[in-house]
Protein backbone atom coordinates (compact mmCIF):
# COMPACT_ATOMS: atom_id res chain seq x y z
CA UNK A 1 0.00 0.00 0.00
CA UNK A 2 2.73 2.31 0.92
CA UNK A 3 4.47 1.69 -2.41
CA UNK A 4 1.07 2.45 -4.32
CA UNK A 5 1.26 5.67 -2.25
CA UNK A 6 4.53 6.11 -3.76
CA UNK A 7 3.52 6.33 -6.96
CA UNK A 8 0.57 8.55 -6.35
CA UNK A 9 2.37 11.22 -5.18
CA UNK A 10 5.30 10.85 -8.27
CA UNK A 11 2.12 10.99 -10.42
CA UNK A 12 0.33 13.98 -9.16
CA UNK A 13 2.01 16.58 -11.47
CA UNK A 14 1.51 15.41 -15.04
CA UNK A 15 3.13 18.50 -16.24
CA UNK A 16 6.47 17.70 -14.57
CA UNK A 17 6.08 14.08 -14.42
CA UNK A 18 5.60 14.58 -18.58
CA UNK A 19 9.11 16.79 -18.36
CA UNK A 20 10.93 14.57 -16.68
CA UNK A 21 10.22 11.35 -19.04
CA UNK A 22 10.63 13.75 -21.99
CA UNK A 23 13.80 14.56 -20.80
CA UNK A 24 14.78 10.73 -20.28
CA UNK A 25 13.87 10.57 -23.83
CA UNK A 26 16.03 12.99 -24.86
CA UNK A 27 18.95 11.56 -23.17
CA UNK A 28 18.73 7.94 -24.91
CA UNK A 29 17.59 9.37 -28.11
CA UNK A 30 20.72 11.89 -28.69
CA UNK A 31 22.98 9.37 -27.04
CA UNK A 32 21.84 6.49 -29.45
CA UNK A 33 21.80 9.74 -32.79
CA UNK A 34 24.78 11.52 -31.13
CA UNK A 35 27.46 9.88 -33.21
CA UNK A 36 26.63 11.44 -36.74
CA UNK A 37 28.94 14.89 -36.70
CA UNK A 38 29.42 13.76 -32.90
CA UNK A 39 33.00 16.55 -33.27
CA UNK A 40 30.62 19.45 -33.85
CA UNK A 41 27.94 18.36 -31.36
CA UNK A 42 30.28 17.77 -29.02
CA UNK A 43 30.31 21.63 -28.04
CA UNK A 44 26.48 21.63 -27.60
CA UNK A 45 26.54 18.38 -25.46
CA UNK A 46 29.05 20.15 -23.18
CA UNK A 47 27.01 22.88 -22.64
CA UNK A 48 23.61 20.30 -21.79
CA UNK A 49 25.68 18.54 -19.25
CA UNK A 50 27.60 21.69 -17.52
CA UNK A 51 23.99 23.80 -17.44
CA UNK A 52 22.26 20.65 -16.23
CA UNK A 53 24.97 19.68 -13.84
CA UNK A 54 25.99 23.64 -11.92
CA UNK A 55 22.96 25.53 -13.14
CA UNK A 56 20.18 23.83 -13.41
CA UNK A 57 18.55 25.35 -10.16
CA UNK A 58 20.89 28.80 -10.54
CA UNK A 59 18.93 30.72 -13.55
CA UNK A 60 16.13 31.69 -14.87
CA UNK A 61 16.89 30.68 -18.75
CA UNK A 62 16.09 26.84 -19.20
CA UNK A 63 20.01 26.83 -21.02
CA UNK A 64 19.82 22.87 -20.70
CA UNK A 65 16.47 22.84 -22.80
CA UNK A 66 17.46 25.40 -24.90
CA UNK A 67 20.82 23.51 -26.32
CA UNK A 68 18.53 20.66 -26.77
CA UNK A 69 16.53 22.40 -28.96
CA UNK A 70 19.35 23.67 -30.98
CA UNK A 71 20.90 19.56 -31.28
CA UNK A 72 17.73 18.83 -32.63
CA UNK A 73 17.31 21.67 -34.95
CA UNK A 74 20.98 20.96 -35.73
CA UNK A 75 19.78 17.49 -37.00
CA UNK A 76 16.81 18.36 -38.47
CA UNK A 77 18.72 21.03 -41.02
CA UNK A 78 21.75 18.50 -41.66
CA UNK A 79 19.56 15.26 -42.11
CA UNK A 80 15.78 17.08 -43.04
CA UNK A 81 14.69 14.24 -45.64
CA UNK A 82 16.36 11.39 -43.29
CA UNK A 83 15.21 12.04 -40.05
CA UNK A 84 12.57 10.06 -38.81
CA UNK A 85 9.01 11.40 -38.34
CA UNK A 86 9.35 12.06 -34.58
CA UNK A 87 12.39 13.94 -35.11
CA UNK A 88 9.79 16.72 -36.08
CA UNK A 89 7.06 15.87 -32.73
CA UNK A 90 10.00 15.97 -30.63
CA UNK A 91 11.86 19.31 -31.86
CA UNK A 92 8.32 20.82 -31.43
CA UNK A 93 7.39 19.30 -28.03
CA UNK A 94 11.06 20.47 -26.58
CA UNK A 95 9.82 24.57 -28.36
CA UNK A 96 6.62 24.02 -26.10
CA UNK A 97 8.61 23.29 -23.07
CA UNK A 98 11.21 26.23 -23.73
CA UNK A 99 8.21 27.99 -24.44
CA UNK A 100 6.59 27.26 -20.83
CA UNK A 101 9.73 27.85 -18.66
CA UNK A 102 9.20 31.47 -20.16
CA UNK A 103 5.44 32.28 -19.49
CA UNK A 104 5.02 29.26 -17.39
CA UNK A 105 1.54 28.88 -18.23
CA UNK A 106 0.13 25.39 -17.94
CA UNK A 107 -2.81 26.01 -19.94
CA UNK A 108 -0.93 27.49 -23.61
CA UNK A 109 1.43 24.35 -22.79
CA UNK A 110 -1.23 21.87 -22.63
CA UNK A 111 -3.30 23.45 -25.49
CA UNK A 112 -0.06 23.01 -27.53
CA UNK A 113 0.33 19.73 -26.77
CA UNK A 114 -3.17 19.23 -27.62
CA UNK A 115 -2.57 20.62 -31.01
CA UNK A 116 0.41 18.99 -32.14
CA UNK A 117 -1.01 15.62 -30.79
CA UNK A 118 -4.25 16.53 -33.00
CA UNK A 119 -1.93 17.48 -36.23
CA UNK A 120 0.49 14.57 -35.44
CA UNK A 121 -2.43 11.94 -35.86
CA UNK A 122 -4.61 13.64 -38.21
CA UNK A 123 -1.78 14.02 -40.68
CA UNK A 124 -0.98 10.33 -40.12
CA UNK A 125 -4.81 9.25 -41.05
CA UNK A 126 -4.56 11.85 -44.06
CA UNK A 127 -1.70 10.83 -45.13
CA UNK A 128 -2.31 7.28 -45.49
CA UNK A 129 -5.76 8.04 -47.21
CA UNK A 130 -4.33 9.70 -49.66
CA UNK A 131 -1.71 6.91 -50.88
CA UNK A 132 -4.12 4.55 -52.85
CA UNK A 133 -1.08 1.61 -52.19
CA UNK A 134 -1.70 1.67 -48.51
CA UNK A 135 -5.56 2.46 -49.24
CA UNK A 136 -6.11 -0.99 -51.57
CA UNK A 137 -4.28 -2.91 -48.62
CA UNK A 138 -1.13 -3.37 -50.68
CA UNK A 139 1.46 -2.13 -48.00
CA UNK A 140 0.08 -4.31 -45.42
CA UNK A 141 0.09 -6.86 -47.24
CA UNK A 142 3.60 -6.71 -48.97
CA UNK A 143 4.46 -5.38 -45.38
CA UNK A 144 3.21 -9.19 -43.29
CA UNK A 145 4.63 -11.43 -45.99
CA UNK A 146 7.77 -10.15 -45.11
CA UNK A 147 7.57 -10.12 -41.30
CA UNK A 148 7.71 -6.98 -41.02
CA UNK A 149 4.19 -6.19 -39.25
CA UNK A 150 2.68 -8.26 -36.51
CA UNK A 151 6.29 -9.52 -36.10
CA UNK A 152 6.19 -9.69 -32.44
CA UNK A 153 3.84 -12.93 -32.51
CA UNK A 154 5.63 -14.26 -34.69
CA UNK A 155 7.89 -16.73 -32.26
CA UNK A 156 3.94 -18.06 -30.93
CA UNK A 157 3.76 -18.81 -35.15
CA UNK A 158 6.49 -20.39 -36.18
CA UNK A 159 5.27 -21.71 -39.43
CA UNK A 160 4.48 -17.90 -40.17
CA UNK A 161 7.77 -17.22 -39.19
CA UNK A 162 9.21 -19.41 -42.15
CA UNK A 163 7.06 -18.54 -44.73
CA UNK A 164 8.05 -14.80 -44.25
CA UNK A 165 11.72 -15.59 -43.74
CA UNK A 166 10.94 -17.57 -47.42
CA UNK A 167 9.52 -14.11 -48.91
CA UNK A 168 11.68 -11.82 -47.68
CA UNK A 169 15.04 -14.28 -48.84
CA UNK A 170 13.21 -14.27 -52.28
CA UNK A 171 12.95 -10.87 -52.50
CA UNK A 172 16.44 -9.68 -51.70
CA UNK A 173 17.60 -12.60 -54.49
CA UNK A 174 15.58 -10.81 -57.17
CA UNK A 175 16.43 -7.21 -56.13
CA UNK A 176 20.02 -8.58 -57.01
CA UNK A 177 19.20 -9.92 -60.44
CA UNK A 178 19.52 -8.25 -63.71
CA UNK A 179 15.99 -5.86 -64.02
CA UNK A 180 16.53 -6.50 -67.56
CA UNK A 181 15.87 -10.10 -67.69
CA UNK A 182 12.10 -9.27 -65.85
CA UNK A 183 11.99 -12.56 -63.26
CA UNK A 184 9.12 -12.11 -61.23
CA UNK A 185 8.37 -14.21 -57.84
CA UNK A 186 4.73 -14.53 -56.11
CA UNK A 187 4.90 -14.99 -52.48
CA UNK A 188 3.09 -16.95 -50.35
CA UNK A 189 0.82 -15.99 -47.67
CA UNK A 190 1.37 -16.09 -44.11
CA UNK A 191 -2.09 -16.89 -43.05
CA UNK A 192 -5.39 -17.55 -45.44
CA UNK A 193 -7.17 -14.61 -46.51
CA UNK A 194 -4.76 -12.39 -46.54
CA UNK A 195 -5.38 -10.08 -48.85
CA UNK A 196 -9.07 -9.10 -47.50
CA UNK A 197 -7.57 -9.09 -44.28
CA UNK A 198 -4.98 -6.38 -44.91
CA UNK A 199 -7.92 -4.02 -47.14
CA UNK A 200 -9.55 -4.47 -43.71
CA UNK A 201 -7.09 -3.88 -42.22
CA UNK A 202 -5.83 -0.58 -43.72
CA UNK A 203 -9.29 0.69 -43.50
CA UNK A 204 -9.76 0.39 -39.69
CA UNK A 205 -6.75 1.79 -39.11
CA UNK A 206 -7.10 5.41 -40.91
CA UNK A 207 -11.01 5.47 -39.20
CA UNK A 208 -9.18 4.71 -35.90
CA UNK A 209 -6.67 7.47 -36.53
CA UNK A 210 -9.19 10.04 -37.14
CA UNK A 211 -11.92 9.16 -34.25
CA UNK A 212 -8.77 9.17 -31.98
CA UNK A 213 -7.67 12.90 -33.83
CA UNK A 214 -11.03 14.22 -33.48
CA UNK A 215 -11.31 12.82 -30.15
CA UNK A 216 -8.21 14.64 -28.88
CA UNK A 217 -9.58 17.88 -30.39
CA UNK A 218 -13.03 17.92 -28.95
CA UNK A 219 -12.11 16.73 -25.41
CA UNK A 220 -8.76 16.28 -24.64
CA UNK A 221 -8.81 15.68 -20.91
CA UNK A 222 -11.66 13.34 -20.91
CA UNK A 223 -10.49 9.30 -19.37
CA UNK A 224 -12.40 7.63 -22.44
CA UNK A 225 -10.64 9.53 -24.40
CA UNK A 226 -7.06 8.41 -23.45
CA UNK A 227 -8.17 4.86 -23.03
CA UNK A 228 -9.15 4.96 -26.90
CA UNK A 229 -5.72 7.16 -27.47
CA UNK A 230 -3.34 4.30 -25.30
CA UNK A 231 -5.72 1.33 -27.07
CA UNK A 232 -4.22 2.98 -30.54
CA UNK A 233 -0.94 3.18 -28.87
CA UNK A 234 -0.84 -0.23 -27.68
CA UNK A 235 -2.17 -1.58 -31.18
CA UNK A 236 0.49 0.32 -33.14
CA UNK A 237 3.28 -1.44 -30.83
CA UNK A 238 1.25 -4.68 -31.60
CA UNK A 239 1.67 -4.29 -34.93
CA UNK A 240 5.17 -2.87 -35.64
CA UNK A 241 7.39 -1.93 -32.62
CA UNK A 242 7.61 2.07 -33.14
CA UNK A 243 9.05 2.19 -29.68
CA UNK A 244 10.56 5.85 -30.34
CA UNK A 245 7.32 7.48 -32.23
CA UNK A 246 5.11 5.99 -29.35
CA UNK A 247 6.56 6.44 -26.62
CA UNK A 248 6.74 10.37 -27.69
CA UNK A 249 2.67 10.04 -28.20
CA UNK A 250 2.62 8.50 -24.65
CA UNK A 251 4.52 11.81 -23.15
CA UNK A 252 1.72 13.76 -25.31
CA UNK A 253 -1.01 12.07 -23.99
CA UNK A 254 0.20 12.27 -20.02
CA UNK A 255 0.62 16.27 -20.23
CA UNK A 256 -3.37 16.28 -20.77
CA UNK A 257 -4.44 13.13 -18.75
CA UNK A 258 -6.16 13.92 -15.44
CA UNK A 259 -6.90 10.36 -14.49
CA UNK A 260 -3.99 8.82 -12.13
CA UNK A 261 -4.58 5.17 -13.32
CA UNK A 262 -4.04 6.30 -17.11
CA UNK A 263 -1.14 8.43 -16.28
CA UNK A 264 0.56 5.84 -15.06
CA UNK A 265 -0.23 3.74 -17.87
CA UNK A 266 1.00 6.19 -20.15
CA UNK A 267 4.46 5.85 -17.92
CA UNK A 268 4.77 2.50 -18.27
CA UNK A 269 4.57 2.52 -22.27
CA UNK A 270 7.00 5.20 -22.22
CA UNK A 271 9.66 3.12 -19.90
CA UNK A 272 8.95 0.12 -22.04
CA UNK A 273 9.53 1.60 -24.83
CA UNK A 274 13.16 3.09 -23.54
CA UNK A 275 13.64 0.04 -22.73
CA UNK A 276 12.98 -1.61 -25.85
CA UNK A 277 15.19 1.19 -27.52
CA UNK A 278 18.38 0.96 -25.51
CA UNK A 279 18.39 -2.85 -25.77
CA UNK A 280 17.77 -2.01 -29.30
CA UNK A 281 14.82 -4.39 -29.74
CA UNK A 282 12.39 -1.21 -31.11
CA UNK A 283 13.12 1.97 -33.21
CA UNK A 284 14.40 4.64 -31.76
Amino acid sequence: MKYWSDIQDTLKNNIVLAIQLLLFFLAVYIFITGEKYGFWKSPIIVIILFSWFFLRNKTKHPITWIALFALLVFDLYLFYFRVANHHFVLTFMVLSVVLYFYHNQSDILLKNIQMLLVVVVASSAIQKLMSSQFMSGEFYYYMMNRGFVFNVFHPLFSESLEIAKSNSDQILELQATDPNIKESIVLVNVFPNLGLFSLIFAWITVVVEFIVAMAILWKPRSKWVHLLFIMMILSILCTRLETGFMALLAICGMFLCRNLKLRLLYALIVIVCLSLIITKIGFH
